[in-house]
C-alpha cells in the first residue's frame, strides 16, 4: 500500500476516542451500524440497507440505484479489576467512537458495487492511578484502532440467489504500556510505551438465497489478515527510577527504540436466517464464528537494541461464537421498531488471561427504531452490554495477581445512522 492509503487510513483511526476498559469479547468489534445493532446483529440473512455490505455484500442485489449511509456508535465501557490482597485496578471512564460508512450502486441489471468504511477490532483497556497499581507490570494501558476500507461486487445469479466477492484493506495501530523493572546500577519502574501499526490485505465471499417471500438465507465470510507491525520503543523514568535519572537510558539500551509484532484480525463465518411470519414482522437468526486461535502468541521483537531480543507471550485463544437475535416490525408506513439479543463468548484461556483483555463472555440487550421517508432514513439504537465476571486464580502470566477478578463489566451503546436513496 503507499503512503498516501496508509496516511489516510491512519487518519479514520484518529476518529476513535481512547476508551476505559471496552467489553469486548477478545478484541472484535461488531456494531457496525444502528440497525444492526438494534437488531443485535442478525443482519447476515437481511440486506435492507447499505450496510449489508459488511454484514452480507451479497444483500446488495436488493438495493436498487444508489445509496449511501453513515453513522456512529458511541461506547461508554466500564468495569474494575479487583484484588483480594491489593488496592486499585478501577477501569477509567471514557467514551469510545466507532464510525462507520457505506455505499451502494446498481451498475445494470445483475450486478452491485459497494464500498464500505468500517471497523471490525478494537480495543481500549486503561486503569486508574495506573503508574502504581498491582498489575502495572503486566499493563497499564492497551489500545488496537483499526479501520477497514472493503469495497465489493454483487451478482445476482438468479432471482432468488446472489453470491459477492470483496478486497479488504486493513490498517490497524497499537498502543502497549506497561512498566518494567531495571536493576543493577540504577534501580526503580521504567515505563515501556510500544507504538506502531501497519496495513494488511484480505478478501471476503458471501451468498444469499431467498427461496420464498417469506424465507431468506444468507452466508458470509471474511479472511484473516495478519497486520506486520513496526514502531517505536520508548522508555520513561518512573517513581524511584526518575531519582536515580537514568534508569530509562539503561533499559532502551538495552531494549532498543524499535520492536516488530504482528496482530491478527481473525477470519470470520456468518450464517443467517430470516423468517416473516406476517408482511410487516421479520425475526432474523445469525450463528457468527470468529477464529481467534490466530492468537495463540503475542510475539514483540525489539530489533535495534546491542542484543536483540524477543518475547513470547502465550495467548492460546479460542474459536467461539456470537449467538443472535432480532425482531423487526413495520408500526407504520414510515417507522419500524426493532430489538435484539445476543449472546457473544469469550475466545480467551484462562490460564493465560490478563490485564490487557480482562473481559469474559457478554450478554447485549438491544432496542432501536428506523424512520424512513422520501429518500431519507435515520435509524436509532440503544444498546446494554453486561460482562461475565472473570477470576484469575489460574493466570500463569507475569504480572497477574491471582486473588484477582474482573467485574461489574458493563457498556451503554449508543447508535446512530443516516441514508439517502439517489
Amino acid at each position: 500500500m503507499n503512503n498516501q492509503w496508509k496516511t489516510w487510513l491512519a487518519m479514520m483511526c484518529f476518529v476513535l476516542c481512547m476508551p476505559g476498559i471496552a467489553g469486548a469479547a477478545g478484541y472484535g468489534i461488531y456494531e457496525w451500524g444502528a440497525r444492526g445493532q438494534a437488531l443485535g446483529g442478525s443482519m447476515a440473512a437481511r440486506g435492507e440497507d447499505p450496510s449489508t455490505v459488511v454484514y452480507n455484500p451479497a444483500g446488495m442485489t436488493q438495493l436498487p440505484g444508489t445509496q449511501v449511509s453513515a453513522g456512529i456508535t458511541i461506547v461508554r465501557p466500564s468495569a474494575s479489576v479487583l484484588s483480594d490482597t491489593y488496592d486499585g485496578g478501577e477501569g477509567v471512564d471514557n467514551t469510545w467512537l466507532i464510525p462507520n460508512t457505506y455505499f451502494t450502486t446498481q451498475l445494470g441489471e445483475r450486478y452491485w458495487l459497494g464500498v464500505a468504511l468500517y471497523s471490525r477490532t478494537g480495543l481500549g483497556t486503561e486503569y486508574r492511578s495506573n503508574e502504581d497499581w498491582y498489575g502495572r507490570y503486566n499493563s497499564m494501558y492497551a489500545g488496537i484502532k483499526q479501520v477497514s476500507l472493503n469495497p465489493n461486487i454483487a451478482i445476482k445469479l438468479t432471482d432468488s440467489l446472489s453470491m459477492a466477492v470483496g478486497l479488504e484493506i486493513a490498517y490497524i495501530e497499537v498502543n502497549l504500556q506497561k512498566m518494567v523493572t531495571v536493576t543493577g546500577d540504577s534501580t526503580g519502574d521504567v515505563k515501556q510505551k510500544l507504538t506502531g501499526g501497519d496495513a494488511g490485505y484480505g478478501f471476503n465471499l458471501a451468498v444469499q438465497y431467498k427461496p420464498l417471500d417469506w424465507l431468506s438465507l444468507g452466508a458470509s465470510y471474511r479472511n484473516e489478515i495478519d497486520v506486520s507491525m513496526e514502531g517505536k520503543a520508548d522508555f520513561s523514568n518512573i517513581g524511584t527510577a526518575a531519582i536515580g535519572g537514568n534508569a530509562a537510558q539503561v533499559i532502551s539500551q538495552q531494549y532498543g527504540d524499535t520492536f516488530k509484532a504482528t496482530e491478527p484480525l481473525p477470519a470470520m463465518l456468518s450464517l443467517g436466517v430470516m423468517i416473516k411470519p406476517i408482511d410487516k414482522l421479520s425475526i432474523s437468526f445469525d450463528l457468527l464464528r470468529t477464529y481467534w486461535s490466530a492468537y495463540d502468541e503475542l510475539k514483540i521483537e525489539m530489533t535495534d537494541a546491542v542484543t536483540p531480543t524477543t518475547s513470547i507471550t502465550e495467548k492460546n485463544w479460542k474459536d467461539v461464537n456470537r449467538y443472535s437475535v432480532g425482531i423487526e416490525y413495520a408500526l407504520r408506513d414510515w417507522v419500524d421498531l426493532r430489538a435484539g439479543y445476543t449472546y457473544d463468548e469469550s475466545p480467551i484461556d484462562p490460564d493465560h488471561a490478563e490485564y490487557q483483555i480482562p473481559s469474559n463472555d457478554r450478554q447485549i440487550y438491544s432496542v432501536g427504531t428506523g424512520f424512513h421517508w422520501d429518500s431519507w432514513t435515520i435509524d436509532l439504537a440503544y444498546s446494554y452490554l453486561t460482562v461475565k465476571d472473570r477470576d484469575f486464580s489460574s493466570s500463569e502470566e507475569t504480572g497477574v495477581d491471582t486473588t484477582s477478578t474482573f467485574t461489574d463489566g458493563k457498556s451503554h451503546l449508543f447508535a446512530m445512522n443516516v441514508g439517502y436513496k439517489f
